[in-house]
């Protein structure tokens, strides 16, 4: 199978079936869209890795858990993450 091909809810379901790849290719695939995003809404580049970090922390155990709703939209899935862990972090 080649990963990079395959659908964000597939790769969510791959990794949640123990494909730590799958993961890798959804990070690799938003990474720099989600980073933007955290650091449009805190305006400080240590702060947005941080934030970052937690983002994809939370998205981990999030579907590691099996919480993770197929909806076709990762990146807003991923992006609402983020925002939820952005305002406590922001003075």
């Amino acid at each position: 199978i080649i990963l990079n091909q395959l659908t964000d809810d597939t790769l969510v379901k791959l990794y949640e079936d123990g494909n730590n790849e799958a993961f890798e290719v959804l990070l690799l695939r938003y990474k720099s869209k989600v980073y933007s995003y955290i650091y449009l809404i805190v305006r400080n580049k240590e702060l947005a890795e941080d934030i970052f970090q937690d983002t994809f922390i939370k998205a981990i155990a999030t579907i590691q858990q099996g919480r993770y709703v197929a909806s076709g939209k990762f990146l807003g899935w991923i992006n609402r993450i983020a925002q939820s862990v952005s305002p406590d972090r922001v003075a």
